[in-house]
């Protein structure tokens, strides 16, 4: 095993972990017994199973080491006490075992930080799911959380998948669990790390002020643009976004919720073929745009008749990219035209529109150019920008609060899985919130199912049943 330096973006990540704003991911998977080949499936048979799997990759069995005063990235360093007991946990769901108590257990787990004096994730065998629809009175389910700087949304579906087979065959399950040798590797001392950080720094800095001269046009207009609106926020406490101003805009707490539905996967593709150039991603962000404007709506909330904004993760890693070579996402601001009453109308508008400026650049472009930027920040600054990046009038906040909601969309297989010869019904994924954009939506596809869930902060959202209702009459709307 190694010591390496994490980079920019998922350094940012750590830098913006807060007990009121933890920055790690989620995953979900349920699966049903009642085909099980080989019996009750017990908890020790999925450890065995994860420390075949999942030990084997080093940043399961490594820590992060942080720098006096942030003045540098951090490292990822072994972990000389890693004890695969306290990761892998057991839980049961008293009964009945219905999907609001799965909900709510779930919500509770994704609202506690992680331990970032260990390795930085933690998995949890949850059984008693018993009255959920769609599974046996048998069925459990996996929750993985794991700090966004160890990988994304898109690499953890890849490593969860590595967990399963294509076959309930039992006899592929049986592998012998075999003895890893593990070499540590001696942690950086304080004196090189601190050299190294004058140097890092140097060169970010020089870095900074090279991509803002070649991009002085992006730049200018994005300082111009926060600086009014944070002008206008001090001057009249008005704010001149274009976004308008919700519920889900504020400062985050320190409790979530989590709640959501899985749906027939077809219905959203016979939509999409209504409308040239349409895909699936256009659609989904149609039903979530459309489910806010409901929820808000029903809550009375002046915004529900404004134009609504998403904010869409776009996965920049290129195909075959091997899962530790950090984070790399883009964020792209798509308007919803949540105004427009026509279904397919407003599809149409989604498809035509790639929030072009009067310069030609679309959202994408500008945010590629915005990312090569802020790969250059000195740590330092990236540090002190994440440390404050939940309050009113934080850079970080000003620059999020452009999307109503935030969005991630997550290809699984087209096959059948199986865990151990149980089956895999269906999973989700659950992003972390980021003060200013209170709301993640989520869609994840499997066979020709969709998990379609979001998780928000419990202080916005009291009733996470009735954004799932929202969400159920949205979907009814493309399938009728």
């Amino acid at each position: 095993m190694s010591v390496y330096q994490v980079d920019c973006e998922d350094a940012n990540f750590l830098f913006l972990e807060q007990t009121d704003s933890p920055t790690h991911i989620s995953l979900l998977a349920l699966y049903d017994q009642d085909e099980s080949a080989a019996g009750v499936i017990r908890f020790q048979h999925i450890l065995q199973l994860v420390e075949r799997r999942m030990a084997t990759i080093p940043v399961f069995r490594q820590k992060i080491k942080r720098l006096p005063a942030d003045l540098d990235y951090p490292y990822w360093v072994d972990d000389p006490r890693f004890d695969l007991d306290y990761h892998v946990r057991h839980l049961a769901l008293p009964k009945p075992g219905d999907w609001r108590q799965f909900c709510i257990q779930v919500s509770r787990l994704h609202s506690r930080p992680l331990d970032t004096r260990r390795p930085l994730w933690e998995l949890y065998v949850i059984e008693g799911l018993s009255k959920v629809e769609g599974l046996s009175s048998g069925g459990f389910a996996l929750y993985l959380k794991i700090h966004h700087a160890a990988m994304d949304e898109f690499t953890a579906i890849e490593l969860l998948e590595s967990l399963h087979q294509t076959s309930p065959n039992p006899r592929q399950h049986e592998e012998a669990v075999q003895p890893i040798a593990y070499l540590s590797a001696n942690e950086p001392g304080s004196v090189k790390m601190l050299a190294q950080a004058v140097v890092n720094n140097s060169l970010r800095t020089f870095g900074l002020v090279r991509e803002s001269i070649v991009n002085y046009r992006t730049v200018s207009k994005l300082v111009a643009r926060l600086g009014v609106r944070m002008l206008g926020k001090v001057v009249d406490g008005e704010d001149s976004s274009a976004v308008p101003d919700n519920r889900f805009g504020g400062q985050l707490g320190s409790a979530r919720v989590f709640e959501g539905i899985f749906v027939d996967r077809r219905p959203f593709d016979q939509f999409a073929a209504r409308v040239p150039g349409a895909t699936l991603m256009h659609v989904l962000m149609l039903v979530c745009g459309e489910a806010l404007r409901l929820y808000l709506h029903r809550h009375g909330d002046p915004s529900a008749g404004s134009p609504l904004f998403g904010l869409r993760q776009v996965n920049l890693r290129n195909a075959g990219a091997h899962a530790l070579v950090g984070n790399r996402i883009a964020i792209e601001q798509i308007e919803l035209y949540s105004t427009i009453p026509n279904l397919v109308e407003r599809l149409l508008a989604i498809v035509g529109s790639r929030g072009e400026r009067d310069d030609g650049e679309d959202s994408e472009q500008r945010g590629l150019k915005l990312r090569a930027l802020y790969e250059h920040l000195p740590a330092p600054l990236l540090a002190l920008l994440g440390r404050y990046s939940n309050r009113r009038g934080s850079l970080a906040r000003q620059v999020m609060r452009d999307g109503n909601l935030g969005f991630a969309e997550l290809s699984g297989p087209r096959r059948p899985l199986y865990l151990l010869s149980a089956r895999l019904y269906a999973f989700a994924s659950i992003s972390p919130l980021y003060s200013g954009c209170g709301l993640m939506f989520s869609a994840a596809t499997y066979c020709d199912r969709i998990g379609l869930t979001f998780t928000s902060d419990r202080g916005m959202m009291a009733d996470p049943v009735l954004m799932r209702h929202c969400l159920a009459d949205a979907v009814k709307g493309i399938s009728t």
